[in-house]
């Protein structure tokens, strides 16, 4: 770990999920930050509420993709289409999808990467 970097609360483990093509992935990191964020908003019609989460992966390479589907702790192998689609956070719990992933750098080296959803 580089000087200046703290990686302290990157102490949980989640389990990315990655589809390339018909070709299935899962990825266990013991050492990640995984928050979910809950934020009210106010649309046309009244109140509604959008859930949210931050993640961060310590890595030299991007780790997560728009797409990817990320699970708070060890979650199961999956190989099929059907797997993957069973996979929505309307039905697992602690299940997010990824709709940003950016690699971060520090001192001009990848040191992590962030995704949100």
């Amino acid at each position: 770990m580089r000087k200046g970097l703290s990686y302290r609360l990157c102490d949980q483990t989640v389990t990315v999920y990655h589809k390339d093509g018909e070709v299935y992935t899962r990825t266990v990191y013991p050492h990640a930050y995984f928050e979910h964020r809950k934020a009210d908003t106010v649309d046309r019609v009244g109140e509604r509420e959008r859930n949210g989460f931050l993640l961060v992966i310590p890595c030299s390479t991007q780790a997560v993709f728009v797409g990817d589907k990320v699970l708070r702790g060890i979650g199961a192998d999956i190989s099929t289409r059907e797997e993957w689609a069973a996979l929505i956070p309307a039905k697992v719990p602690d299940l997010a999808v990824v709709r940003q992933a950016e690699v971060k750098y520090w001192g001009g080296r990848a040191v992590h990467t962030e995704a949100t959803g």
